[in-house]
């Protein structure tokens, strides 16, 4: 049975898109074979040397900007949900919470402002090291050490690949062949959507935090008889489960640790202590005003975040990789683009511009961002032009579509209905292609 291959006699001709065992590009595929790896890589690097050399007070200017209207959604919401519950305060408080993660958390755990902020704005003490700093500079309901491990290192650099913990379609795998109801998957997909950041994403950033502990011991994940954890368990999602009531539970950590430790500060702060407060000061309907109205902006903040991060690398059109590669090799540049996605941009200088980025949590200028990692979102305006220019010139795809038509094609991943692309290990770039070392990533 040849289905969409071709047939010769005893030989099967597999075309790209569904295998990594292709011989034969597809059509969409045809682009492998024209890119110069070589010359590709030298015009993305000189690119992102470029913007980084011009990083300066512009920058500085820019951050402090973004984390004055952070700050200012976040006071208006805290100092208008008490008196009732209403649909602009509940706004207000989701989006100082979604855009203090993306925007500000995310970019300066990344080292885009090391350099030009001369240390105020450090990777190696924001957000880490105490309870404090994590309440001062970014408290939500992940570890900042944990989101650093399995975003900063495993995701940026596995990008694509099985060990990328945030490959939606590997992560949903179960979920994809189940046999629910078109409308059934859905509904479960939207609930998620609204919890997932605390049921999802909370335990799994924590569990490769732990699993990093381990290897940089020389340990591995063991069951408390020294059996070694799975692979499967190693490797696939960890969210809040009933497994963790019996043996599953302690394998990477323990549920008083994890609960004490990661989700506590945050639910403190949040639904105890700011109610608490605005109850004191304006009576107890306040302080139910004030409760009710931050669960309900966990939930759309939640769902917001769902919207503009999920859907950064999932889509039909985007690709998946069987081998791992050599940081900043010209297969990770090529790679950075093609398994991610554009959404709308905005452009530098100007209000507008920062207007729709600021609500895109600036992870609409994804492809930029995983190229060069430590860079600041003003760069990213700037440079999201000339690295497009780039990408044509070399034949490599540039995907830019709406925020809400990635959303259709990410849940069309995770239901089951669509798979991403697989790319064909036969046209990787062989010198680029190499064993992990799991360690190096410590």
């Amino acid at each position: 049975m040849c289905a969409s291959d071709t047939c010769d006699g005893n030989t099967v001709t597999l075309q790209s898109g569904a295998s990594f065992e292709a011989t034969k590009l597809a059509p969409e595929d045809e682009w492998i074979a024209k890119v110069d790896h070589a010359a590709f890589k030298e015009d993305v690097k000189n690119l992102g040397k470029a913007m980084a050399e011009q990083q300066g007070p512009d920058d500085m200017a820019h951050l402090r900007k973004i984390i004055r209207w952070q700050r200012g959604c976040s006071i208006v919401g805290m100092l208008t949900c008490w008196y009732c519950i209403n649909p602009i305060s509940i706004y207000l408080l989701s989006l100082g919470i979604m855009t203090r993660w993306a925007i500000i958390g995310h970019h300066v755990c990344h080292g885009g402002f090391d350099k030009c902020s001369k240390g105020e704005y450090s990777r190696f003490k924001f957000g880490v090291g105490s309870i404090y700093r994590r309440c001062v500079d970014w408290l939500d309901w992940m570890l900042v050490e944990a989101w650093n491990v399995e975003h900063n290192q495993m995701h940026h650099y596995c990008l694509g690949e099985d060990l990328d913990p945030d490959l939606v379609e590997q992560n949903f795998a179960k979920f994809r062949y189940m046999q629910l109801p078109y409308l059934a998957k859905r509904v479960v997909v939207a609930l998620m959507a609204l919890t997932w950041k605390w049921y999802y994403y909370a335990p799994n950033t924590f569990k490769q935090y732990k699993i990093h502990e381990l290897r940089r011991k020389g340990k591995v994940p063991t069951f408390a008889d020294g059996t070694p954890v799975p692979q499967q368990d190693v490797l696939g999602p960890w969210p809040i489960s009933i497994e963790w009531l019996g043996k599953a539970g302690p394998i990477f950590f323990t549920n008083a640790e994890f609960f004490l430790r990661v989700l506590a500060p945050y639910f403190v702060r949040q639904f105890v202590v700011i109610p608490a407060l605005l109850g004191l000061c304006f009576g107890r309907t306040a302080a139910i005003n004030a409760c009710a109205s931050f669960v309900l902006a966990d939930l759309l903040t939640n769902a917001h975040s769902f919207l503009v991060i999920v859907t950064n690398h999932a889509g039909d059109d985007l690709y998946r990789f069987e081998r791992h590669c050599e940081a900043r090799s010209a297969t990770y540049y090529m790679r950075q683009c093609v398994s991610s996605v554009n959404f709308a941009t905005g452009k530098p200088h100007t209000f507008l511009g920062d207007l729709n980025d600021f609500h895109h949590g600036w992870l609409n200028y994804q492809i930029e961002h995983h190229m060069w990692p430590d860079l600041s979102m003003l760069s990213y305006q700037k440079s999201a032009p000339l690295l497009k220019a780039i990408c044509e010139k070399h034949h490599v795809p540039y995907i830019q579509h709406s925020v809400f038509w990635r959303l259709k094609k990410t849940v069309d991943i995770i239901a089951g209905d669509a798979s991403m692309r697989k790319f064909p290990s036969a046209w990787e770039n062989q010198v680029d292609l190499t064993a992990l070392d799991r360690n190096a990533m410590g």
